[in-house]
Protein backbone atom coordinates (compact mmCIF):
# COMPACT_ATOMS: atom_id res chain seq x y z
CA UNK A 1 0.00 0.00 0.00
CA UNK A 2 1.44 3.34 -0.98
CA UNK A 3 1.22 6.35 1.31
CA UNK A 4 -0.62 9.23 -0.26
CA UNK A 5 1.16 12.52 -0.15
CA UNK A 6 -0.49 15.15 1.93
CA UNK A 7 -1.91 15.12 5.39
CA UNK A 8 -1.27 11.45 6.14
CA UNK A 9 2.39 11.66 5.16
CA UNK A 10 2.91 14.82 7.25
CA UNK A 11 1.22 13.21 10.26
CA UNK A 12 3.44 10.13 9.98
CA UNK A 13 6.56 12.28 9.72
CA UNK A 14 5.53 14.26 12.83
CA UNK A 15 4.78 11.06 14.73
CA UNK A 16 8.13 9.52 13.75
CA UNK A 17 9.90 12.73 14.76
CA UNK A 18 8.19 12.72 18.13
CA UNK A 19 9.07 9.08 18.73
CA UNK A 20 12.68 9.79 17.80
CA UNK A 21 12.84 12.67 20.32
CA UNK A 22 11.35 10.48 23.05
CA UNK A 23 13.82 7.71 22.28
CA UNK A 24 16.76 10.14 22.34
CA UNK A 25 15.59 11.58 25.64
CA UNK A 26 15.28 8.09 27.12
CA UNK A 27 18.72 7.08 25.86
CA UNK A 28 20.30 10.24 27.28
CA UNK A 29 18.65 9.67 30.66
CA UNK A 30 19.84 6.06 30.69
CA UNK A 31 23.33 7.06 29.64
CA UNK A 32 23.55 9.70 32.39
CA UNK A 33 22.46 7.23 35.07
CA UNK A 34 24.83 4.60 33.68
CA UNK A 35 27.74 7.06 33.57
CA UNK A 36 27.04 8.25 37.13
CA UNK A 37 27.07 4.66 38.40
CA UNK A 38 30.21 3.88 36.45
CA UNK A 39 31.87 7.01 37.90
CA UNK A 40 30.85 5.92 41.39
CA UNK A 41 32.43 2.52 40.80
CA UNK A 42 35.62 4.11 39.43
CA UNK A 43 35.84 6.47 42.40
CA UNK A 44 35.45 3.59 44.88
CA UNK A 45 38.35 1.89 43.11
CA UNK A 46 40.43 5.07 43.45
CA UNK A 47 40.32 5.76 39.72
CA UNK A 48 39.39 9.42 40.10
CA UNK A 49 40.52 10.53 36.63
CA UNK A 50 38.34 7.88 34.97
CA UNK A 51 35.42 8.87 37.21
CA UNK A 52 35.89 12.51 36.22
CA UNK A 53 35.81 11.49 32.56
CA UNK A 54 32.59 9.53 33.10
CA UNK A 55 30.94 12.48 34.80
CA UNK A 56 32.15 14.87 32.11
CA UNK A 57 30.34 12.69 29.56
CA UNK A 58 27.23 12.67 31.78
CA UNK A 59 27.34 16.47 31.90
CA UNK A 60 27.44 16.58 28.09
CA UNK A 61 24.34 14.36 27.94
CA UNK A 62 22.47 16.34 30.64
CA UNK A 63 23.90 19.86 30.86
CA UNK A 64 20.98 21.10 32.99
CA UNK A 65 21.30 18.38 35.64
CA UNK A 66 23.22 19.58 38.72
CA UNK A 67 23.93 16.05 40.04
CA UNK A 68 26.82 15.05 37.73
CA UNK A 69 28.41 18.49 38.20
CA UNK A 70 28.25 18.21 41.98
CA UNK A 71 29.62 14.67 41.82
CA UNK A 72 32.49 15.79 39.61
CA UNK A 73 33.13 18.69 41.97
CA UNK A 74 33.38 16.22 44.84
CA UNK A 75 35.94 14.19 42.92
CA UNK A 76 37.96 17.29 42.09
CA UNK A 77 37.88 18.15 45.79
CA UNK A 78 39.18 14.68 46.72
CA UNK A 79 41.96 15.19 44.18
CA UNK A 80 42.93 18.52 45.77
CA UNK A 81 41.78 20.50 42.73
CA UNK A 82 39.76 23.03 44.71
CA UNK A 83 39.29 25.64 41.97
CA UNK A 84 37.77 23.06 39.64
CA UNK A 85 35.58 21.73 42.45
CA UNK A 86 34.35 25.24 43.22
CA UNK A 87 33.62 25.86 39.53
CA UNK A 88 31.52 22.69 39.32
CA UNK A 89 29.68 23.43 42.56
CA UNK A 90 29.01 26.98 41.36
CA UNK A 91 27.50 25.70 38.11
CA UNK A 92 25.42 23.15 40.04
CA UNK A 93 24.16 25.98 42.27
CA UNK A 94 23.20 27.99 39.19
CA UNK A 95 21.17 24.99 38.02
CA UNK A 96 19.54 24.44 41.45
CA UNK A 97 19.93 27.44 43.78
CA UNK A 98 17.55 25.92 46.35
CA UNK A 99 19.75 22.95 47.27
CA UNK A 100 21.39 23.73 50.62
CA UNK A 101 23.80 20.80 50.29
CA UNK A 102 25.40 22.39 47.22
CA UNK A 103 26.22 25.50 49.24
CA UNK A 104 27.55 23.30 52.04
CA UNK A 105 29.94 21.38 49.79
CA UNK A 106 31.10 24.53 48.03
CA UNK A 107 31.72 26.07 51.45
CA UNK A 108 33.86 23.06 52.35
CA UNK A 109 35.84 23.52 49.12
CA UNK A 110 36.38 27.19 49.96
CA UNK A 111 37.50 26.21 53.47
CA UNK A 112 39.97 23.68 52.10
CA UNK A 113 41.26 26.34 49.73
CA UNK A 114 41.74 28.72 52.68
CA UNK A 115 38.99 31.18 51.75
CA UNK A 116 37.13 31.39 55.06
CA UNK A 117 35.04 34.42 54.13
CA UNK A 118 33.45 32.74 51.12
CA UNK A 119 33.05 29.53 53.09
CA UNK A 120 31.13 31.39 55.79
CA UNK A 121 28.89 32.98 53.15
CA UNK A 122 28.08 29.57 51.65
CA UNK A 123 27.44 27.97 55.04
CA UNK A 124 25.18 30.89 55.91
CA UNK A 125 23.24 30.46 52.67
CA UNK A 126 22.85 26.74 53.37
CA UNK A 127 21.45 27.62 56.81
CA UNK A 128 19.05 30.18 55.29
CA UNK A 129 17.72 27.53 52.92
CA UNK A 130 17.53 24.82 55.59
CA UNK A 131 17.82 26.06 59.18
CA UNK A 132 18.06 22.43 60.38
CA UNK A 133 21.29 21.75 58.45
CA UNK A 134 23.51 20.96 61.44
CA UNK A 135 26.56 20.32 59.25
CA UNK A 136 26.37 23.86 57.91
CA UNK A 137 26.35 25.23 61.47
CA UNK A 138 29.26 22.97 62.45
CA UNK A 139 31.36 23.90 59.43
CA UNK A 140 30.58 27.57 59.85
CA UNK A 141 31.69 27.30 63.50
CA UNK A 142 35.00 25.85 62.34
CA UNK A 143 35.40 28.65 59.79
CA UNK A 144 34.69 31.24 62.50
CA UNK A 145 37.34 29.63 64.71
CA UNK A 146 39.87 29.73 61.90
CA UNK A 147 39.16 33.45 61.56
CA UNK A 148 39.63 33.94 65.30
CA UNK A 149 35.99 34.62 66.17
CA UNK A 150 35.55 32.17 69.04
CA UNK A 151 32.33 33.75 70.30
CA UNK A 152 30.52 33.27 66.98
CA UNK A 153 32.01 29.79 66.68
CA UNK A 154 30.55 28.74 70.04
CA UNK A 155 27.10 30.00 68.99
CA UNK A 156 27.25 27.90 65.83
CA UNK A 157 28.59 24.86 67.70
CA UNK A 158 25.66 25.23 70.10
CA UNK A 159 23.17 25.46 67.24
CA UNK A 160 24.69 22.39 65.59
CA UNK A 161 24.70 20.49 68.90
CA UNK A 162 21.03 21.32 69.55
CA UNK A 163 20.28 19.95 66.09
CA UNK A 164 21.99 16.69 67.02
CA UNK A 165 25.46 17.08 65.51
CA UNK A 166 27.67 14.73 67.55
CA UNK A 167 30.90 16.46 66.54
CA UNK A 168 29.61 19.80 67.82
CA UNK A 169 28.41 18.11 71.01
CA UNK A 170 31.88 16.66 71.48
CA UNK A 171 33.58 20.03 70.94
CA UNK A 172 31.30 21.71 73.46
CA UNK A 173 31.61 18.90 75.99
CA UNK A 174 35.41 19.07 75.76
CA UNK A 175 35.21 22.79 76.41
CA UNK A 176 32.63 22.32 79.17
CA UNK A 177 30.16 24.57 77.33
CA UNK A 178 26.43 23.85 77.55
CA UNK A 179 24.27 23.64 74.47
Amino acid sequence: MAIRKGKTQKALIRCAGSLLLVALFFLCACNVAYLEKFAEFDAHQGNYEEAVQDLTKAIRYAPRDPVPRAARGYLYEKMGRHDEAIADYTKAIELDPTDDELYLVRGIAYSLKGDGDRAILDYSTAIEIDPSNNDAYFNRAQAWETKGNGEQAVKDYQAAARLGNPRAQGVLSARKVAW
